[in-house]
């Protein structure tokens, strides 16, 4: 129940990358905050659209879509830590199964502070906090 939902505050990053069009998600790697935050500075040519992005992830999560979340993950060379899983997630299938079962959360996040390192044109590195709402 709505009730039962607590805030988890997170450190995330994700390595996005230009695949036939889209952007895919080739890292993702997320975890419980630690005790200290440091203020991290955004860079200004990429931070719209690690946004855009990230928006577009969490609108996913928020639509309990689990497979639109997993499409947006690549699907080679993958290297994905989870939030809520042990887990060392590889390949599309493990992908679709833990965000089938995430959803089921109705989990929502909030950016609290993120920094973006652009790699070219069709690379770049989004890192940060975030809240989620499980």
């Amino acid at each position: 129940p709505e009730s039962d939902r607590q805030p988890v505050e997170a450190r995330f990053s994700y390595m996005w990358r230009k695949i036939g069009g889209d952007w895919k998600i080739v890292h993702h790697h997320s975890s419980v905050l630690p005790e200290v935050v440091d203020k991290i500075i955004k860079d200004e040519a990429m931070y719209p659209i690690a946004q855009e992005c990230f928006a577009q992830w969490n609108q996913a999560l928020e639509d309990k879509d689990f497979a639109k979340v997993a499409s947006l993950y690549c699907t080679e060379d993958l290297s994905f830590l989870p939030t809520v899983s042990p887990k060392f997630i590889r390949d599309p299938k493990s992908t679709k199964q833990y965000f089938l079962d995430f959803v089921k959360k109705q989990p929502s996040g909030t950016i609290t502070s993120d920094d973006v390192q652009a790699y070219g044109t069709d690379a770049f590195l989004h890192t940060g906090m975030y809240t989620f709402q499980v």
